[in-house]
């Protein structure tokens, strides 16, 4: 095989890829990875960091584990190259591809085809059942050094190193503990205004004037949204006027927006919901199977596309299958309903017609219940083309931005030619602060990217409006915008008589830092504009990309496709904006733009910096009888939805106006009001803008709420002379909340106590949003006494979901919700200083590693008949509170502000003062 180049080379370099002889008549520096991808079309080759720090390049030579995007093509002359596609394929994979799936070792998998690569090497090709190369028992020879070691150099943010440890010592012949199965608990609804009794517990109570003032900065994904799961065989909803169609259904209330007979004989699904790494189709599938009474493989869930699905706004929030699943399964109890009335469900006309109120699913039967596997995951751990990424147009070209090294810097002096003469650059784009070159080929594009940047010379501009000095929204001088949940009286009274507890409470900024750079695909036509993009929310995008461009809405079409996982608002929605101004440039070429490492941590939005003071007041009894909670943050939201001001591209743009600070809103006093009873409360959230731009982060304020609720707690009841979970119990009402908290307990084989007891163990227990799935959490850890390094041994989980669609996806979900809990509670936080930040890529934004992982147990009650709760980031706000009250139990060192570093439990020691030194267990 040969491929065109555009410059000179001395000569083809030979090489063998996946045992078939290639001749590459290429640039001996072109990196391995993009002649893999983008001259053999071998996608399977995943492009991520192309530093060497993330792993998901990895390739066989001759054998060995390497890092293609750090190979030149010259090093592979003459050696043999193996791809994922050269191991297996969809149809026929490789054994160890197959084990992957067989244990749905994956979330966004984008990490998978690098890590199966390295772990072929580690297993140098003997499989169980190769007796050639087997130990003692029939397994291969493998240690855990072994495994961590062929590891060592991989990362994966979705949270899946259980799963895949769990994968690779099973392929080396270790028996692993089988997961726990769901523990069958009272399933039928007590209907309440369309939801559950017990769903009216500890509510959010955000003023309505809030609600209504920040309705535009609480995308449709992220605000409550409450499915109508009342079943009419209940008679108080029979005597109740019918409800209003919930969600996505009071805008596409018809069936035929919702499901079609295909040709084939089976039935697109069409949901506006996209798959982010969560098995959301299957999931989706399986509610619409069970409804319809149709098996499984007679569904194809379409991705979401602005020419073919239903507006539901964003795929965030844990809404995916509560909202999301909710109308799909009305629609398909219509569908159903309507082919019935047409005499033949399979061949009479195709079902249409109006959704009514009373089509009200089961949430049982067919396959909800079962661990159905991922309809995603072969193609995406076989080698075949599967993310946004993995693209390839006729007549592709590629894109690259020179971003400013901080926001506010200006050019002062660049030069252009040194990109515009070099062979394969197409266009130049330069307008304002914006730099983009277009390339026939990706290297060439990033080659001249350095170019210009060594000609080009920084200043920097003014700093931004209202924005100070310091490193987070406490240093700002203008009013901050109040947001209150909870405002009873009585507290200052309580907070005066009782026994009054005080605490503070911290956290720093946090990336999404996703495992790949985000990419987008654009093409211009003269009529068109098309769009391909990982973003969250296809309708919004539209609607953002339309204002910023002067562009029709009904002349632009976003279709999503999957990307790596984002765990929020990370780059994408960014990435596409980058592409769409790159396309401009060379109308009728599709353009393909991809984000530096390096730039999308410097310029991505982050998880904003959180603070908060609590007070308690506990009475003579122990019990609380008043609670105050401030809250002091910056913006959690401000994804795109239609200003045209919300993307990186419209602030670099010569007369661009400033990015616009989005303020207040619920994101930042997410779960703030507590599950348990607590005498009068006062909870209040402040916000104001930082330094650096903020936005929805997984779980937003939940994770750091949650983390100084149940930190505070355990300090409560410490004070008040009670054992941990004893003292929540008594101030628990809600059944559900009791009843994770107990399954935990009791599984993690508690050991009640007062105070730190030596053993490092710790509990937590929230509601995510007060209205998703219930959630408990216990930790045990170990405290290195000399180096203060915090080491995780075993995790157990218990939640409650609702119904259990699926358990071994809602389990996956669980696990990776707490893995990435533990990297940003043990490793993460973005550095920054008046230069810009210096958090720009693996090395300097540490997270959790395969060595890190804990032992991790999941108990799930299951609750059939009741409709499911959101879960995809439920398990994230429990594990930093627990695992600070485990490490407070193992030394008596209460830590307030994360990360638990070493260093900030050493400083915390030192700043301990005789009451807290006299806890501390040595």
């Amino acid at each position: 095989m040969t491929s065109a180049t555009s410059a000179t080379t001395a000569g083809p370099i030979s090489t063998v890829v996946n045992d078939a002889p290639t001749d590459l008549d290429l640039e001996p520096e072109t990196p391995l990875v993009t002649v893999l991808r983008n001259d053999l079309g071998l996608r399977g080759v995943r492009q991520g960091c192309a530093i060497g720090e993330c792993g998901a390049c990895v390739v066989l030579v001759d054998g060995r584990a390497e890092r293609s995007c750090q190979l030149p093509l010259s090093a592979v002359a003459g050696r043999r190259v193996t791809t994922p596609e050269g191991l297996g394929t969809p149809d026929r994979p490789h054994p160890i591809q197959q084990a992957f799936l067989d244990r749905q070792a994956a979330q966004c998998g984008y990490c998978l085809n690098g890590i199966i690569m390295s772990t072929a090497a580690l297993l140098d090709g003997v499989t169980p059942g190769d007796a050639a190369s087997e130990g003692p028992g029939g397994s291969p020879h493998l240690s855990e050094e072994e495994i961590q070691a062929a590891l060592a150099e991989h990362l994966c943010r979705c949270g899946t190193h259980h799963r895949i440890l769990r994968t690779i010592r099973e392929l080396a012949g270790r028996e692993q503990p089988s997961p726990l199965p769901p523990i069958r608990m009272g399933g039928e609804p007590n209907a309440v205004d369309g939801r559950e009794a017990q769903d009216t517990q500890g509510a959010p109570e955000v003023a309505a004037d809030i609600r209504a003032d920040q309705a535009e900065e609480v995308p449709a994904d992220e605000a409550e949204e409450i499915p109508g799961d009342a079943r009419k065989e209940h008679p108080a909803e029979q005597d109740r006027p019918a409800a209003p169609l919930p969600g996505g259904l009071a805008t596409a209330p018809n069936v035929e927006d919702w499901l079609r007979p295909l040709p084939d004989g089976r039935i697109e699904v069409r949901s506006g919901r996209v798959e982010l790494g969560q098995g959301v189709r299957t999931a989706l599938a399986q509610v619409v199977a069970a409804e319809l009474g149709v098996p499984l493989e007679r569904l194809v869930v379409r991705s979401a596309a602005t020419d073919g699905t239903p507006d539901e706004g964003y795929t965030a929030g844990s809404n995916s299958l509560e909202a999301g699943g909710a109308a799909l399964a009305r629609a398909a109890v219509a569908y159903r309903r309507l082919a019935a009335q047409n005499g033949d469900a399979d061949g009479g006309d195709p079902p249409t017609g109006p959704i009514r109120p009373d089509d009200v699913p089961r949430w049982a039967g067919g396959p909800v219940g079962e661990a159905a596997p991922r309809s995603d995951l072969p193609a995406k751990l076989t080698g075949a083309p599967a993310y946004v990424h993995d693209l390839a147009l006729p007549g592709m070209l590629y894109a690259r931005a020179l971003l400013p090294p901080r926001e506010n810097a200006w050019p002062a002096a660049v030069d252009l030619s040194v990109a515009k003469d070099l062979p394969g650059v197409e266009a130049v784009v330069h307008d304002g602060r914006l730099l983009l070159v277009v390339a026939s080929r990706e290297e060439v594009a990033a080659r001249a990217v350095r170019r210009i940047a060594g000609t080009t010379r920084w200043e920097a501009g003014p700093p931004r409006p209202g924005v100070g000095p310091g490193a987070g929204p406490t240093a700002q001088t203008n009013a901050p915008v109040r947001t209150p949940v909870v405002e009873e009286s009585g507290v200052e009274q309580a907070l005066e008589s009782g026994r009054v507890i005080r605490a503070s409470y911290a956290k720093p900024y946090e990336a999404h830092a996703s495992v790949a750079p985000s990419s987008a695909l654009a093409l211009v036509e003269p009529d068109r504009t098309t769009v391909w993009t990982h973003s969250q929310g296809v309708y919004p995008l539209r609607r953002e990309l339309a204002a910023a461009f002067g562009l029709a809405e009904d002349a632009l079409t976003v279709r999503h496709v999957d990307g790596p996982g984002c765990y929020g608002h990370n780059g994408a929605d960014d990435a596409a904006g980058f592409a769409v101004a790159a396309a401009r440039a060379v109308p009728g070429r599709p353009v393909r733009f991809q984000y530096a490492v390096q730039d999308e941590f410097g310029w991505e939005p982050y998880g904003p910096p959180m603070s908060a003071d609590l007070a308690a007041s506990l009475g003579a009894d122990g019990r609380v009888t008043g609670w105050r909670h401030r809250i002091r943050t910056d913006a959690h939201t401000a994804r795109p939805h239609g200003t045209g001001d919300r993307l990186v591209v419209s602030w670099l743009r010569a007369n661009a106006e400033p990015r616009p600070w989005s303020g207040g809103g619920e994101g930042g006093v997410r779960s703030a009001e507590p599950l348990y009873e607590l005498g009068a409360r006062d909870i209040v959230g402040e916000y104001a803008p930082g330094p650096l731009r903020t936005s929805a982060l997984r779980s937003l304020g939940g994770y750091f709420n949650t983390f100084a609720i149940e930190s505070f707690m355990d300090e409560l009841a410490e004070a008040a002379g009670a054992d941990p979970v004893a003292f929540r119990l008594a101030h628990l009402r809600d059944e559900r909340a009791r009843a994770v908290l107990e399954a935990a307990a009791a599984h993690a084989g508690w050991r009640e106590r007062v105070g730190p007891s030596g053993r490092g163990q710790g509990v937590a227990v929230t509601r995510y949003k007060s209205s998703k799935a219930y959630v408990a959490q216990v930790a045990e850890v170990d405290v290195d006494g000399a180096t203060g390094s915090v080491a995780v041994r075993r995790v157990v989980v218990a939640c409650d979901a609702g119904v259990v669609v699926n358990p071994d996806g809602l389990r996956n979900q669980l696990e990776g919700g707490v893995l990435q809990g533990l990297s940003r509670a043990l490793y993460e936080q973005v550095r920054h200083d008046r230069d810009g930040v210096r958090s720009l890529d693996w090395t300097t934004y540490p997270v959790l590693r395969f060595a890190d992982v804990p032992a991790l147990e999941v108990v799930l009650l299951d609750r059939p008949g009741r409709p499911p709760l959101g879960a995809g980031e439920a398990s994230t706000p429990t594990t930093p509170a627990a695992l600070a009250n485990a490490v407070d139990d193992a030394v008596g060192i209460r830590v307030r502000e994360l990360p638990l570093t070493p260093d900030r439990l050493r400083a915390r020691l030192e700043e301990l003062t005789d009451a807290e030194l006299a806890r501390v267990r040595t």
